[in-house]
């Protein structure tokens, strides 16, 4: 039976057991959840889920940003879409993932410029192997795809609206109302 892993997650942690094997910490605002599945893994999963997968999210991504190494992740959701970005690269088993909605702010680690303090907004931190300077840019980046996606679908390009939906969803915009028959 599928579980939906990623609803309330904030960060995906990639681990090893003893032998060797991936497995991934799913912190969420209510604790940590253990799951056999890598977190690459995870996230292709749940956009199978959701009708797609990780390979059409990254081409996705790149259609709207242009060019880019290691594209931020888009899970469409009902209510409020998620947008999920890495570390590095999807292909390297320590990559870490973060739900955008889900980071206040990165700090470099004094002790090394390759590290970086990512403060999540219930209080926990992680320290990641990547530099301050690429995790913002990450950030950013999805940050921007985030803003661009979701104007997009839901404000310029309602496609799911009826024709009457889309005219009250105008009126809307410019603080009057009216009523459709």
């Amino acid at each position: 039976m599928y579980k939906n892993y990623l609803l309330n997650a904030c960060a995906l942690v990639p681990k090893f057991d003893h032998f060797n094997n991936p497995y991934t910490i799913i912190v969420t605002s209510n604790g940590y959840e253990r799951v056999d599945l890598t977190p690459r893994q995870l996230i292709d999963t749940e956009l199978k889920e959701n009708g797609t997968s990780l390979k059409g999210a990254k081409e996705a991504a790149k259609a709207i940003l242009g060019k880019t190494s290691v594209p931020p992740i888009f899970i469409p959701r009902s209510l409020f879409p998620h947008v999920w970005f890495s570390t590095e690269s999807t292909r390297n088993e320590s990559c870490y993932y973060f739900a955008l909605h889900h980071v206040q702010n990165a700090e470099k680690v004094p002790s090394s410029s390759e590290t970086t303090r990512v403060i999540l907004r219930d209080g926990r931190e992680f320290e990641v192997k990547v530099s301050r300077s690429r995790f913002i840019q990450r950030w950013n980046k999805a940050s921007s795809y985030f803003a661009q996606t979701f104007f997009n679908q839901f404000i310029i390009q309602p496609r799911y609206l009826k024709p009457e939906e889309k005219l009250v969803l105008k009126c809307a915009e410019v603080s009057e109302s009216y009523l459709v028959d």
